[in-house]
């Protein structure tokens, strides 16, 4: 159920975005300043107990939270769009949905760009080229752009895992040698 609805946000936050003549480029621009946004306001709740209290309760009228809102939006540079979005979610006591939202909304408009993000652990930090490099061959295997998502683990050794979805590519130096010792051990077998 609050999977549905996280969903029904997210893309009526997307069709809004839509909705805008913007050109591609504009539009890319303005889906990524949404994105921060929400994850900038999602963090501001959950490290400021007072903020998370205030918009909660219920005997504060809506007026006052759409305020609060709006004054801390503008100090944050944040767009109209995601200030009355927030209203609105704050409006409907669903601020406990804004993690869903946020993932929905990601893949809504993604999905709408025909962008592939790419969650990809390497173990050291790539370089410019290094991750223009593993960008180019991601988007020939998937047949779409691509956004990679970079974080480093030293504990793959070497190499790199790339997840598409529920997909996962894993070039690591550690899967190489777990499926080294696998096959030395079903060779011990025989």
């Amino acid at each position: 159920m609050s999977r549905a609805v996280a969903r029904r946000y997210a893309r009526a936050l997307a069709d809004l975005l839509y909705q805008a003549r913007l050109s591609p480029a504009e539009r890319r621009g303005e889906v990524q300043a949404v994105k921060q946004q929400l994850t900038e306001f999602a963090s501001l709740v959950a490290e400021h107990s007072q903020l998370r209290n205030v918009l909660a309760n219920p005997a504060l009228g809506q007026e006052e939270k759409r305020a609060l809102l709006d004054r801390l939006g503008e100090r944050l540079g944040w767009s109209r769009l995601t200030r009355n979005f927030l209203g609105v979610m704050v409006e409907n006591r669903r601020l406990d949905l804004l993690g869903p939202v946020r993932e929905a909304f990601d893949r809504e408009v993604y999905g709408r760009l025909g962008i592939v993000p790419v969650e990809v652990q390497t173990a050291a930090e790539l370089s410019p080229g290094e991750r223009q490099g593993l960008a180019e061959r991601l988007a020939a295997l998937t047949g779409s752009e691509v956004e990679l998502r970079v974080a480093t683990d030293p504990g793959i050794l070497a190499g790199a895992v790339a997840r598409i979805g529920s997909v996962v590519y894993d070039g690591s130096l550690r899967a190489q040698l777990r499926r080294l010792q696998q096959e030395l051990i079903q060779g011990g077998r025989g």
